[in-house]
């Protein structure tokens, strides 16, 4: 069943004193596009989780954010900024100096000041962590997943209506042009009957055979665009990705539409191809969304 490209996951998995958290928005795109955050401690896993989620992903922009909610103690560090606090320290007793107060800076004093403290350094290593990394990301994988087929199970049943509906207004196109094709052949005979009554003008005549011929000659336009439609619903139900795909088969009936529509000589098959462009735009406009 085919997807839409908007979603969203959050995962998470916990081993070995560890916890990952992952989480997955996608959007519209033209290609797959992997955006990742990723802590500097998980940076050499990017082609892992990349990977990851190309086997899963064929189009939309997901962004990706995983971050390490927990380790094990043992791996924690805390460094003192020295430097900061000394400059803390100086900067406070030349403070209390010019103010003359009586008071000494205290330690109490320096842990109130900003960036006193960092985190240390820590190296991961890329075994231990990556099934975890995987598992968290799998998870919100399969969320996104599953918001993304809901939603194009929906669009599917819309844009199955919208072809049904095409359809219908492609039979009654092709009764509009027998119809003025019988309508002209009518008004041909009674020009040949002017004729015939000595009421001939002969550049007049030429002109209306000439529009006749142009005019009539839909039924090759409105046989492919059925084809179409019926490609467009096959490729729609089917088990792959395919919103590329329907994009070009849309483009492919608009063609055949605005040919249709030049060559309209009734007013009412020029009022079925407006119908059928108006449909058609509202057909493409949810392609949009499909993987």
């Amino acid at each position: 069943m085919i997807s839409s490209m908007t979603g969203y996951g959050r995962g998470s998995s916990s081993q070995d004193g560890f916890t990952f958290i992952a989480e997955l928005r996608s959007v519209n795109h033209r290609y797959a596009d992997f955006a990742l955050r990723l802590p500097r401690e998980l940076y050499s896993l990017e082609d892992r989780i990349r990977r990851q989620l190309q086997k899963a992903i064929k189009r939309g922009r997901v962004e990706v954010s995983l971050a390490l909610d927990e380790m094990p103690a043992g791996l924690r560090q805390v460094k003192v900024n020295y430097d900061l606090a000394e400059d803390y320290y100086r900067t406070l007793e030349q403070l209390s100096s010019r103010l003359e107060l009586s008071e000494k800076v205290q330690l109490k004093h320096l842990l109130q000041m900003p960036e006193l403290f960092k985190p240390g350094g820590i190296t991961l290593s890329e075994e231990q962590v990556w099934p975890i990394v995987s598992a968290a990301l799998q998870e919100a994988l399969d969320q996104l997943l599953n918001q993304r087929r809901l939603e194009g199970e929906n669009l599917c049943r819309d844009l199955l209506e919208r072809c049904a509906h095409m359809e219908e207004m492609v039979d009654t196109a092709s009764n509009c042009a027998e119809e003025a094709k019988e309508d002209c052949r009518k008004r041909t005979a009674q020009k040949f009957e002017e004729l015939l009554a000595g009421k001939f003008e002969e550049t007049r005549l030429l002109m209306e055979c000439a529009m006749l011929v142009e005019r009539m000659g839909v039924d090759e336009e409105l046989v492919r665009l059925k084809s179409h439609i019926e490609a467009f619903r096959a490729n729609l139900t089917g088990s792959e990705p395919a919103g590329r795909k329907l994009d070009f088969i849309a483009q492919e009936m608009f063609r055949e539409v605005n040919t249709i529509g030049s060559k309209a000589g009734d007013y009412r098959l020029t009022n079925i191809v407006v119908e059928l462009k108006a449909e058609l735009e509202k057909i493409r406009e949810q392609i949009q969304n499909l993987e």
